[in-house]
């Protein structure tokens, strides 16, 4: 834990004493099983308590603290024993808000475009479509957000090196910062978006002499409805070391959607990511096209069932993934079950975010509190 997380739990802590602020968290169990060994069935129980405090400091601005701490053990049955408790502290962020301002300073869940499973933009989060606790690890740092009186937006960040996270496969080099920002742009059918990043990664695993990979990303976004909903999500990176090339990537999604109206409405989505590296003495040039398509549909207003194929034409790879779940006023119930192809757990980096081998089922209960 850095020195400014030390501070914000501090302060929140000082303040819920003070101030009697309720104490909150949500208790999950999830489980999966592929099989009947216990190297197939998983089990992980997890507790996310938290502290959140608000108030005013002036006429103009408001303020919030949130400390939310991720308590987990578990693993493959055959392990079990052996993994004990992490812990690990999932949200620590202090929040000062205007009218047309907000500071946002610590460990904190930055995530933006209009893609929904198929993201080049998942620049700052690793949400997995599959998981029905959308849990993600954050990023530490300051972000601000500006909204102006013509309708436009900006965002602007400055984050504290920390492992990969998102589509990135190596570390944040020691003593050095990420930034970046982000401009977003309405018009009368949706919005578009403009999204620069910058670090320096550590390379040193695949060059020792020469370290320090310098990393800079574009993108550009883009969402329309015109009966049916449309969008684009496009990003350029490039890394190079000091003397020499390492890597460029285009990213670009195409997504379409449009409700359906049968009982309380059926939505239909499709997504299609094209991956393009070039130009690198250490990566063979790749051209990769992942497809997604997914429905949902609501029965009852606590019922959703839901449906997602993935397919990876390369290596002509299907993951499908069905849901149902339920939610009451504390309690969240999803059964699912899956089938792939795959051999090994899939990462973010090959497009099928998943951590599911074979065919098999997966119960999740979350209480909240």
């Amino acid at each position: 834990m850095n020195q400014l997380q030390s501070i914000i739990i501090c302060t929140a802590l000082f303040l819920s004493v003070v101030s009697a602020s309720p104490f909150l968290g949500e208790l999950s169990l999830s489980g999966s099983a592929s099989g009947t060994q216990d190297d197939e069935v998983n089990i992980v129980t997890r507790y996310l308590p938290a502290i959140e405090y608000q108030s005013s400091l002036s006429d103009a601005w408001d303020y919030d603290v949130e400390v939310r701490w991720q308590v987990q053990w578990g693993g493959q049955l055959d392990t079990f024993d052996e993994n004990g408790i992490v812990a690990d502290p999932y949200r620590v962020a202090l929040n000062l808000q205007s009218a047309q301002t907000e500071y946002i300073i610590g460990l904190q869940k930055i995530n933006f475009g209009p893609s929904r499973l198929l993201r080049p933009l998942m620049w700052f989060d690793s949400v997995n479509p599959t998981d029905p606790l959308a849990l993600t690890s954050g990023v530490t740092g300051i972000s601000a957000k500006f909204h102006y009186e013509f309708g436009w937006s900006s965002q602007a960040w400055l984050f504290l090196p920390d492992d990969p996270i998102g589509w990135e496969g190596l570390p944040d080099q020691e003593g050095t910062f990420e930034t970046g920002g982000r401009i977003t742009i309405p018009n009368d059918l949706g919005q578009l978006g403009i999204s620069t990043h910058w670090r320096i990664a550590d390379a040193s695993a695949n060059s020792p002499d020469d370290p320090d990979l310098y990393e800079g990303r574009f993108g550009l976004d883009g969402f329309w409805d015109i009966g049916i909903g449309l969008w684009i999500e496009s990003v350029y990176k490039n890394q190079q070391f000091s003397d020499s090339p390492f890597l460029q990537q285009l990213q670009s999604t195409i997504g379409a959607d449009y409700t359906f109206w049968v009982g309380n409405g059926i939505l239909l989505s499709t997504e299609h990511m094209l991956i393009n590296i070039w130009d690198s003495p250490w990566v063979d040039d790749t051209n990769k096209v992942i497809s997604t398509i997914m429905s949902s549909y609501s029965p009852t207003m606590f019922d959703q069932v839901s449906f997602m194929l993935f397919m990876d034409w390369e290596t002509e790879t299907p993951l499908a993934y069905a849901s149902w779940g339920q939610t009451y006023d504390s309690f969240r119930f999803t059964l699912g079950a899956f089938y792939t192809e795959v051999v090994s757990s899939q990462g973010s980096n090959t497009g099928l975010s998943s951590n599911f081998s074979g065919k098999g089922i997966q119960l999740t209960v979350a209480y909240n509190h």
